[in-house]
């Protein structure tokens, strides 16, 4: 008999659970209302906060609406300079200040701005991360749309109406640090998705592998393998269309 090998035991959903025991709640603005499309509201910068889930500063931001009489609290991406007891602004008619949030239609070309939406209303999807940042490239005032440069050096097109706050997210740096050991990297790893260590199938036993035994750590048949093959068999490059090292062929145009 054979044994349940490790990609059968994690299956098509994962292994991976997440702990929100230490999580203080998702970055998110407010909801996309009246005030906002028309005028601004202002808000008060209550606490600054290390978020355990996504390792960045979140501000807790304090909005009075006047006319509900009522006080709503909101976990806003921090940004680098914004502080305790500052007064920031939401809203088409808000002043391009650090900590503002506004509409990127209204950010002057060259600005960085963080946490924007990738649509108008969805409170903040990209750029959201410590330390990330984009920038404004130009404006389309007839399709209104605005191009931004992302994280990642690529462009997108994003409605000129789609949010955004001005200035670069804190906790940059966050990286740099190095791991030196390799327990360091097995508290990194666990809190992702990716499982930490992976053993070469080579290096296991046949009863744990299909690439596992023989005198020398080798395969022993092609690594290629059908994508209908059964889930014990499915090791190696599953499905794979070409293999080798990847090389550029020039095309030549007929004349």
């Amino acid at each position: 008999m054979g044994k349940i090998i490790l990609s059968q035991r994690k299956g098509k959903i994962g292994v991976y659970k997440r702990s929100n025991k230490k999580n203080i709640g998702s970055t998110s603005y407010r909801n996309y209302d009246i005030l906002e499309k028309k005028a601004s509201i202002l808000g008060f910068v209550e606490n600054l906060v290390i978020s355990k889930s996504s390792h960045k500063p979140v501000a807790i931001i304090r909005f009075e609406n006047r006319f509900l009489k009522k006080t709503f609290y909101e976990l806003f991406v921090a940004v680098e300079g914004i502080y305790i007891g500052q007064y920031i602004s939401c809203g088409i008619k808000s002043k391009l200040n650090l900590g503002n949030v506004v509409p990127v239609g209204h950010v002057l070309p060259g600005l960085f701005v963080s946490n924007i939406e990738e649509k108008p209303g969805d409170c903040g999807s990209l750029a959201k991360s410590s330390g990330a940042f984009a920038g404004i490239l130009n404006h389309n005032s007839s399709l209104v749309t605005t191009k931004i440069r992302l994280p990642s050096k690529n462009t997108k097109t994003v409605s000129s109406l789609c949010r955004a706050t001005i200035g670069i997210v804190a906790g940059s740096g966050r990286v740099d640090k190095p791991l030196l050991k390799a327990g360091a990297s097995f508290f990194k790893f666990k809190n992702s998705r990716k499982k930490y260590y992976r053993v070469r199938g080579v290096a296991q036993n046949p009863v744990d592998h299909p690439h596992g035994g023989g005198n020398h750590q080798h395969i022993g048949f092609p690594s290629t393998i059908s994508k209908r093959s059964s889930p014990g068999q499915k090791v190696g490059l599953i499905g794979a269309r070409k293999t080798g090292i990847k090389s550029k062929i020039r095309s030549r145009k007929n004349i």
